[in-house]
C-alpha cells in the first residue's frame, strides 16, 4: 500500500499514529518499562496512539461510520510495520543509554504530552521529542557491541493492536455528540499517572484508566449526569479546570 494512493484523511491519521515512533517517545517507553502490563498497554494505547488527536482526525475526515472504519483498516498495516521495526531497534537503546536516567526523561516527556493535551500554554513551547533527546544526551554510554533481540516485539505489537482496536470501536461513536476536550483532559490524567511510575512512585495504572473512563462518559455529554453520582461532580470540576 503506497501513501500516495490514500486519501488525505488516512494519511493524516497514519502520521498521528506513527508520530510516537518517529519522535522517540514510544521506543523510550518500551525500554523504560512503561509498556509492561496489560493496563500499561491500554494506557499508552488510548493516550499516545489512539488519543484525542487521532479521534479528531478520524471524525473530521470521515463521512460515515464505514468510512471511518476504512481509514483505520488502511492505517493498520503501516502502524504495525512501524511498531515492529521500532521494537527491533528498541534493544539498542538499552545498550546505548543508562535506562535509569532515560526513565526520568520518559516521565518528563509524558508530563509534557499530558500538559499539551490539557492545553497548558507553556507546554506548547517544549516538544516531548526535545525532552527525549536531552535525556538521551545525559544517559549515553559506550557499549562494546550491539545485539538485537525480539524481547520488545510482543508488548509493542500488543500496544499497536490495542490502539487500532480502540480506534475501530470508536468509529461506532462517530455520530454521537462528544467533547474531544474532555477526552484530552482524561488522557492527560492517564499520562500523569504513568509518568509518576517513571519517577518511582507506586501509582496503579488502573487508577488513570478509571479516571479516563469517567472522562469518556463525561465526554458523551449526558444531561444532568452530575446529579446521578457525586463522583461525576469531581470529574466535572477537573474537566472545567477547577481542580
Amino acid at each position: 500500500m503506497v501513501l500516495g494512493n490514500l486519501d488525505q484523511g488516512t494519511r493524516k491519521l497514519i502520521f498521528i499514529l506513527c508520530l510516537p515512533l518517529i519522535d522517540g517517545v514510544f521506543p523510550t517507553l518500551l525500554v523504560t518499562g512503561a509498556v509492561s502490563t496489560f493496563s500499561d498497554i491500554l494506557a499508552i494505547a488510548i493516550t499516545i496512539f489512539a488519543g484525542a488527536g487521532a479521534l479528531a482526525v478520524l471524525y473530521s475526515y470521515s463521512d460515515s461510520v464505514r468510512d471511518a472504519q476504512r481509514m483505520v483498516i488502511q492505517s493498520a498495516p503501516l502502524l504495525l510495520a512501524g511498531v515492529f521495526l521500532t521494537a527491533l531497534v528498541a534493544p539498542i537503546f538499552e545498550q546505548l543509554f543508562y535506562i535509569e536516567r532515560l526513565r526520568y526523561a520518559a516521565g518528563l516527556a509524558l508530563i509534557i504530552i499530558g500538559a499539551q493535551l490539557a492545553e497548558v500554554s507553556l507546554s506548547e513551547s517544549i516538544p516531548a521529542s526535545a525532552i527525549i533527546i536531552a535525556g538521551m544526551t545525559v544517559s549515553v554510554k559506550n557499549p562494546s557491541a550491539f545485539v538485537i533481540n525480539l524481547g520488545y516485539v510482543a508488548p509493542a505489537l500488543a500496544t499497536a493492536i490495542a490502539s487500532l482496536t480502540l480506534l475501530y470501536l470508536a468509529t461506532f461513536l462517530r455520530n454521537i455528540e462528544m467533547s474531544i476536550t474532555r477526552l484530552q483532559r482524561g488522557s492527560a490524567i492517564v499520562l500523569f499517572t504513568v509518568s509518576l511510575s517513571m519517577f518511582g512512585f507506586n501509582v496503579p495504572t488502573e487508577l488513570g484508566l478509571a479516571i479516563f473512563g469517567g472522562a469518556f462518559i463525561m465526554s458523551l455529554q449526558r444531561p444532568d449526569i452530575s446529579e446521578i453520582n457525586p463522583f461525576y461532580r469531581i470529574l466535572e470540576m477537573i474537566n472545567n479546570g477547577r481542580i
